[in-house]
């Protein structure tokens, strides 16, 4: 009996130092609740109740050179949907269809395969938008949103696009995207169960930063008259594609950079084609490749050739009709033979007197001068997928340098010809190519050229122009000094090779005005011969669209 009180006493005794353990550790507890962790649950409610809502950036503008604006953005409207909320299916398809130019039976079909919610049209014009909010249809979701719009058609290809987010995805767009768009801000506020803004509760506000605005060098009139020029042209030569340039040869502004493309166009559908789709550019290279002997005074002007209509590289192969790399090279017209100086080759565009003057020459250090004026390298110009062209090997190439000579056996992009023929044009210093405007900052002038070489390059050029026999002789005008060369070469079609009867024709070259030269280069990819003619050039085809544009830029006084 003592022994069972015993243990029943002990028990008893365990028992109440277990209940008084647990009592502190309660009352523990109750005080960190109370003092020690009052602030963490104070803030851990205080974040439950706490909302962020986002304050989205303005997507910066996009202006000409005139500060016309050619692109922004504007409020709109996301469509968004509930299918199992909407009961009648069908009707809601017949409504939706024709505002948000849709096909009723797509849209009936998407309501009802689906059971999430989804977006069904994105961007919707704000009227639009409006009127299906003001319906007030269950299942429907108006969400604001923006949309970006282009007003000038005319520049679309350069502007680029951006996607339903609004973050640029080509062209300018994408280049420029991190300034364009700017920072986000938030509004963060107590809100209470229901969502609803509590007014006596915490709030902040972080204001957005809005995009930069950016400032184009293009004229969009310039640009529009370029387009309807081409226009004109593609039928009149059933070319595939017309491309214009014009830079200002000091700074590297780009006024125009236009291009059309025929309803023909099986091979040249490459947005902005000027910057990077390659062509061999013919005659409008002989400037340079002379230049390269020029400069080394190894030949100068006033030397004379004799040139005879056609020219062998390899024996015979002009009477087994091997033609260009094969090992025949002709002239544009047949002529009985005659002496010419180099500046008369030039100025008559002759392929076998440049073959001549070249012919005794390094192809290698021709090349190095080339790629001096920027051919075999990005122009750097604000464009993504820019193209930088360059030389086929020559060291297997019995013709090349013949061919290189008369600008085959390279591949250079429109934007390099006019930065080159820019350097000619300016004095002789390298510019940089670009679609904005420059500030006007004293830049150190990077010397490609000596002003003595760019002279004598620029009097050959304007020879072609002013000379009794030159090739851009339509293009003189009174009261402007103009220059440039024209380039004739065989369209090359992927799959097929070089075309019997298409040409890429040019013109490429300057005008004097008051601000200093502008550079030009018109480009017809793919022009067409025609029962009249056996032969298409870049003076009948391209000249012409050169000498109307130029018609803008006011004469040198």
């Amino acid at each position: 009996m003592n022994l069972k009180k015993i243990k029943l006493s002990s028990l008893f005794i365990l028992l109440n130092i277990f209940v008084l353990f647990t009592s502190v550790l309660f009352i523990e507890e109750i005080y960190k609740l109370q003092f020690s962790d009052s602030e963490y649950f104070k803030n851990q409610a205080l974040s439950n109740r706490q909302k962020i809502d986002i304050i989205e950036a303005k997507r910066g503008s996009i202006l000409d050179r005139e500060f016309n604006e050619v692109s922004e953005t504007i409020n709109a409207f996301n469509i968004g949907i509930y299918p199992e909320q909407i009961d009648d299916k069908e009707l809601v398809s017949e409504l939706l269809a024709p505002l948000l130019q849709l096909d009723k039976v797509t849209i009936f079909e998407r309501l009802k395969n689906n059971k999430n919610y989804f977006y069904l049209k994105r961007n919707v014009d704000f009227e639009i938008g409006t009127k299906i909010n003001n319906w007030n249809y269950k299942g429907i979701n108006v969400e604001k949103s923006s949309k970006r719009i282009i007003y000038s058609d005319s520049l679309k290809q350069i502007i680029g696009h951006v996607d339903p987010d609004g973050n640029g995805i080509e062209g300018l767009e994408l280049y420029f995207d991190n300034s364009l768009k700017g920072t986000d801000g938030e509004l963060r506020y107590e809100a209470a169960p229901n969502g609803d803004f509590i007014p006596q509760g915490k709030s902040s506000i972080l204001d957005p930063v809005h995009g930069e605005d950016l400032i184009l060098s293009i004229d969009s009139e310039l640009q529009y008259i370029s387009e309807n020029l081409c226009s004109e042209a593609l039928k009149a030569t059933q070319a595939f594609k017309c491309s214009v340039v014009f830079v200002n040869a000091e700074n590297g502004e780009i006024i125009i950079s236009a291009e059309k493309s025929s309803t023909n166009n099986k091979y040249f559908n490459i947005n902005l084609i000027s910057g990077r789709a390659l062509y061999e550019p013919g005659s409008a290279l002989k400037i340079f490749t002379v230049g390269s002997l020029l400069e080394k005074n190894e030949v100068n002007e006033n030397d004379t050739y004799y040139v005879e209509d056609k020219i062998e590289i390899i024996e015979e192969s002009c009477n087994k009709n091997y033609e260009g790399l094969k090992g025949c090279f002709r002239d544009f017209l047949k002529h009985d033979p005659y002496e010419l100086t180099v500046k008369e080759i030039i100025e008559r565009s002759s392929n076998v007197g440049t073959i001549k003057i070249t012919q005794n020459s390094n192809v290698s250090e021709i090349e190095n001068f080339l790629m001096k004026f920027g051919f075999g390298k990005k122009t750097g110009v604000e464009l993504t997928g820019e193209t930088r062209g360059g030389f086929i090997d020559y060291k297997r190439c019995v013709t090349c340098l013949s061919s290189l000579s008369i600008g085959y056996s390279v591949n250079v992009s429109q934007y390099q010809m006019v930065r080159a023929y820019s350097i000619i044009a300016n004095g002789g210093n390298d510019v940089k190519l670009t679609l904005t405007q420059k500030d006007n900052v004293d830049v150190e002038d990077i010397e490609i050229i000596s002003a003595e070489m760019s002279s004598r390059l620029k009097k050959l050029l304007i020879n072609v122009v002013e000379g009794e026999n030159g090739t851009g002789k339509s293009l003189r005008k009174e009261g402007y000094i103009i220059g440039g060369k024209t380039g004739t070469s065989r369209t090359h079609l992927e799959g097929v090779g070089y075309s019997e009867d298409r040409f890429n024709t040019s013109f490429t070259g300057f005008v004097e005005t008051k601000e200093g030269p502008i550079v030009g280069s018109v480009l017809l990819w793919g022009a067409k011969t025609n029962p009249s003619s056996e032969y298409v050039t870049g003076g009948s085809t391209a000249a012409p669209i050169f000498k109307k544009i130029i018609s803008y830029f006011a004469p040198k006084e």
